[in-house]
């Protein structure tokens, strides 16, 4: 009804491959069709975020205005894109199913509709592509967190938390809150990182004093810095906490250390960990025997750390480098991952995974992930014997042709 009367066009089997890509001259609505899941609420709160991909720059003052609808009524008044805000992620501010017409379940015609304003009478240009639009829930708050996966790597990942991108850090500590989205490229994330969430309420203070928080998050951050250097010595992880938690819940935090610069006399790297600005674990000197070992604070309780739950506060844990590179400490340390866990939880182990042998100079050499026991046997069948001393990856043996051996890693 809010969307006015038209005759429907019945069942689609699979979704429409094209779709526009750009608001151009007086072609300015892109309309996205959708029934909604019949397990949603009339009081469910949904948003809608967008990324403007391009603009024309042939204008003096380019510039192209947008408005968002759902079911024709309006959840974001005027937003004008400048060259400037391309590729930046914007979020309607959140509304329920019930304040836009909204109906669940098969056969109902949800449209959002992404409206341009065209400013080429005042030159500022006639078209303006979009990068993506996207409609989700207002973000819950989760726990466990994880920055990251112990696998000793930083492979690019896609989804954030422990598909987080690792990147090359910018040398610099930028001022709080940071960016929600910074990209996966060297040298451009910032200091902070963000679980989706809801950040409207500021629980710690930077040295200028109070913050404005950055908002709604719809999805949790792809980059991630990967490392201290030099002066870059603060990683810190933004989260809400679910209100399931109880003030006298326990928490610990853990974390890996991956690598460190050993082209000094010394190597070593110092690091402290705050919760909300309190330190939780003084500060440990890692050196390069402690690379690959897991790190975890003494529990302590959510209030002890003035943490605060539900979507809103802006809770933060804060990883801070010590650098002794004045000392023949080496300049840098990496992490190759962050968990913040109750007491009882023991984060997941990865499964025992083979990577590539290599045959060279008459002897193999096998490497592996995960953890487990290796083992090998003359037949695929059997019988198996326990590798001894028990080895770490990678692991080398003579190797000849002549010679059936079948390997296996078996957890204990």
């Amino acid at each position: 009804e809010n969307n006015g009367d038209y005759e429907p066009v019945g069942s689609v089997l699979v979704n429409e491959e094209a779709g526009e890509r750009a608001f151009a001259g007086i072609d300015n609505d892109l309309r996205y069709h959708f029934n909604l899941p019949a397990s949603l609420k009339p009081t469910d709160q949904l948003m809608v975020t967008f990324d403007a991909n391009n603009l024309d720059n042939n204008g003096f003052d380019p510039q192209y205005g947008i408005e968002v609808y759902f079911n024709n009524e309006l959840v974001q008044e005027e937003i004008i894109i400048y060259p400037e805000n391309l590729d930046t992620d914007y979020t309607t501010p959140p509304f329920t199913l019930e304040s836009v017409g909204a109906e669940v379940g098969p056969g109902y015609d949800n449209i959002i509709t992404l409206k341009g304003i065209n400013y080429n009478g005042d030159d500022g240009g006639n078209w303006m592509g979009i990068d993506y639009v996207q409609l989700d829930p207002i973000p819950q708050p989760v726990f466990p967190l994880a920055i990251g996966l112990d696998d000793d790597g930083w492979p690019a990942g896609d989804g954030g938390g422990i598909n987080a991108s690792f990147v090359q850090e910018n040398g610099t500590i930028n001022d709080l809150p940071g960016s929600p989205s910074s990209p996966e490229i060297a040298r451009q994330a910032d200091n902070d990182y963000y679980f989706a969430g809801v950040y409207t309420k500021t629980i710690v203070e930077d040295e200028w004093g109070d913050y404005d928080p950055v908002g709604i998050v719809p999805r949790n951050e792809e980059a991630a810095e990967r490392a201290f250097a030099a002066e870059d010595n603060d990683l810190r992880y933004h989260f809400n906490l679910p209100a399931t938690l109880e003030p006298t819940d326990e928490v610990t935090v853990s974390f890996d250390p991956f690598n460190l610069d050993e082209s000094g006399a010394d190597p070593r790297y110092g690091i402290e960990i705050y919760f909300n600005d309190v330190l939780v674990q003084e500060e440990i000197v890692i050196q390069p025997d402690d690379l690959g070992n897991k790190f975890t604070t003494e529990p302590f309780t959510l209030a002890s750390v003035n943490a605060e739950m539900g979507p809103g506060p802006d809770n933060i844990v804060s990883l801070k480098g010590v650098n002794y590179n004045w000392d023949g400490g080496g300049n840098w340390m990496g992490i190759d991952y962050v968990q913040i866990s109750h007491l009882e939880d023991m984060p997941p182990e990865l499964p025992p995974e083979f990577l590539p042998s290599v045959v060279s100079n008459g002897q193999l050499t096998l490497s592996w992930t995960g953890s487990g026991n290796l083992e090998w046997a003359p037949e695929v069948t059997g019988p198996w014997k326990a590798v001894a001393p028990i080895p770490t990856s990678p692991y080398s043996e003579n190797f000849s042709v002549a010679d059936r051996r079948f390997y296996r890693i078996r957890r204990p």
